[in-house]
């Protein structure tokens, strides 16, 4: 059993209890004293819980405010950076890894079947490299998908229009009849001289009724029944009974919450009840008060515990907001930079490799070596490719990403050129100082990038590669002499890949047709450390 309802039992038991034992004390005590005992002190047993569930409600909020706020947006962003680069190294081990390690193990075969028909496994290198294009691009685009939601204007929710329900209705209904039924039940006990008339009856009927107003105007309905009450001080007795904690009661806990004006009206309705009782029934003051003042003070409580606690929650509520918006910021970042590495270490050597492949494919009856040569690009471009992307997996889970801790720099451009002539690109490079470190290797991505879309998307041309590096910035140009990407050129993950780079070290970048409107030239700007903003 929960807490609470254990508590509940224990409530019940006791006011059984000591409802029973105070009655067969009292020999002048019977069982409508036990039965009317018993329901007062379990209506304030009720009170009491509603009190305190709003001020557990009140302080869970708080505690969650507090501990929200304790949270710096810097551990938050790193945990959520963590959880996705454990995702993201599962993803790069399953669609990318692998598709490498088949692309070189048919390489392989087609090296072991050379002297056979190694026209097979050529065709495999190629149909894995399509497929590992295409899912190359479903990864580069998930990755790169925007995930930054743009926040909707806050609208503050309709307030429904209040009006009496059909529960409100019966309460009333049954509030009356209980008042009409007891004003006969305990004529008795009215005053000797007392006699009960219809006036009687009708004032408590009436008196019971106004419960109806508890929810549109419980302030104009605590004022109307406090003047029925008055009213029965200078006419006829009104009955008291159970109805009185529906009524005045409901009324109470109501108006409470109106404001000033609740307030006021409670006091117009204890006035007119203690005015009556103390007139008509002394013995029953005390009681009646005690039950205005349990509904008026447990009221309060619940009302200012909710306020507490709407106000922990929005406080909370807005800083989880923060959290969330540093975390997925920071995500977003992460993929961005994984979708630059991905594209610049996969897309190029996939590229490579297919071609190449076709290549041996073509020429091995014409011209074996040749062929042989190409195959070699293969198999040394897919052991590359897998060495790159277990250092990228290492470093998602131990490093940094960057492009200085990563891949190749400056000094492999010399290698890349030469690669690139192999697989049966002419290209010129003119290179005029040491590249190193960031710079180096961002220019590194750019002439990849760039001579591997001459290679793909304009077979047979020249490509000519410019760098220039002076003290305050580097400078790199490639142009090709292709038929150029039309008016409109498409802008692919590449090309935004390596511009992104190029913008994060503050420099420039542009890419479009060549001169005269043929080929297309990519051209960066970058500055050198000693002279880029800190």
């Amino acid at each position: 059993m929960r807490r609470g309802r254990v508590l509940d039992a224990l409530a019940v038991v006791t006011v059984l209890t000591g409802t029973a034992l105070a009655v067969a004390n009292d020999d002048a005590a019977g069982p409508p004293e036990f039965v009317f005992g018993t329901v007062i002190l379990l209506t304030l047993w009720a009170v009491l819980r509603l009190a305190g569930r709003a001020g557990h409600r009140a302080a869970a909020e708080r505690t969650r405010a507090g501990r929200l706020a304790s949270m710096p947006e810097a551990e938050v962003a790193r945990a959520a950076v963590a959880v996705e680069r454990a995702r993201l190294a599962g993803d790069i081990q399953a669609v990318v890894r692998s598709a490498a390690i088949a692309m070189g193990s048919a390489a392989d075969d087609a090296v072991r079947h050379w002297d056979d028909d190694p026209a097979a496994a050529l065709r495999a290198v190629q149909e894995y490299g399509a497929r590992a294009g295409l899912e190359l691009r479903r990864l580069l685009g998930l990755l790169r998908e925007a995930h930054d939601d743009v926040a909707a204007e806050p609208t503050t929710p309709a307030v429904p229009a209040l009006r009496i329900s059909r529960g409100d209705v019966v309460l009333a209904c049954a509030a009356t009849v209980l008042a009409v039924a007891e004003n006969f039940a305990y004529r008795d006990e009215f005053p000797r001289g007392e006699t009960v008339a219809a006036v009687s009856a009708l004032l408590s009927g009436c008196a019971a009724a106004t419960v109806v107003l508890r929810r549109v105007a419980p302030e104009v309905g605590a004022v109307a029944c406090g003047l029925v009450f008055a009213a029965g001080t200078w006419t006829q007795p009104l009955a008291s009974g159970f109805w009185f904690l529906l009524t005045p009661g409901s009324l109470t806990w109501a108006a409470v919450g109106r404001g000033p004006r609740g307030l006021l009206a409670v006091g117009v309705l204890a006035a007119g009840i203690g005015v009556h009782m103390a007139v008509r029934s002394p013995e029953n003051v005390l009681i009646s008060m005690l039950v205005l003042s349990a509904a008026a003070v447990g009221s309060a409580v619940v009302r200012i515990s909710d306020v507490w606690g709407r106000s922990a929650r929005a406080r909370g509520d807005r800083r989880a907001g923060e959290l969330a918006a540093a975390a997925g910021a920071a995500v977003r970042t992460e993929r961005l930079a994984v979708a630059r590495e991905l594209h610049d270490l996969v897309s190029h050597a996939v590229g490579v490799m297919v071609m190449q492949a076709g290549a041996a494919l073509a020429t091995r009856e014409s011209d074996p070596q040749r062929a042989r040569r190409a195959l070699d690009v293969v198999r040394r471009t897919a052991a590359e490719t897998l060495q790159e992307l277990d250092r990228l997996v290492e470093v998602l889970d131990h490093g940094v990403l960057g492009a200085a801790t990563l891949g190749p720099d400056g000094h492999d451009l010399a290698a890349l050129v030469e690669r690139l002539r192999a697989a049966g690109l002419a290209v010129r490079a003119d290179v005029d100082g040491e590249l190193a470190g960031e710079v180096g290797a961002v220019v590194y991505r750019v002439v990849q990038e760039s001579l591997t879309n001459v290679l793909r998307h304009a077979p047979g041309a020249g490509a000519a590669v410019r760098v220039r590096v002076r003290s305050a910035e580097v400078e790199v140009e490639v142009v090709d002499d292709g038929p150029g990407s039309g008016p409109v050129p498409r802008r692919g993950y590449g090309l935004v890949g390596i511009e992104e780079r190029v913008h994060r070290l503050g420099g420039e970048f542009v890419a479009g047709p060549g001169p005269g409107g043929s080929g297309f030239r990519v051209h960066a700007r970058v500055p050198t450390p000693a002279t880029r903003p800190a």
